[in-house]
């Protein structure tokens, strides 16, 4: 009979959490909009770097550990494999 309360409890302020989470982003949704119309090349540039960064990061990474110097084939079905399972997941979790 505990665990059924505690989990309760527990659901109670993750749903409590969740919903301030959700007030706070349309409370600031309207200011970030302002922010991005009046600065689009701005932020567009910003996104940008940090696309690249990412990119460049994870291409040192994998140099590091030798997956870039396998087979290319590797690589491709690797690579769409984890397409497949983001996908995938991305439809389970929009339902």
């Amino acid at each position: 009979m505990e665990e059924k309360e505690e989990n309760k409890i527990n659901i109670d302020v993750l749903k409590h959490l969740e919903d301030l989470s959700n007030n706070m982003n349309k409370i600031m949704a309207s200011r970030t909009q302002a922010v991005l119309r009046r600065y689009p090349i701005t932020f567009a540039l910003l996104i940008l770097i940090g696309v690249i960064a990412i990119h460049e990061g994870l291409k040192g990474l994998m140099k590091n550990f030798g997956l870039l110097e396998i087979n290319p084939w590797y690589l491709i079905v690797v690579g769409l494999i984890v397409l497949t399972i983001t996908g995938t997941l991305y439809k389970k979790l929009d339902k």
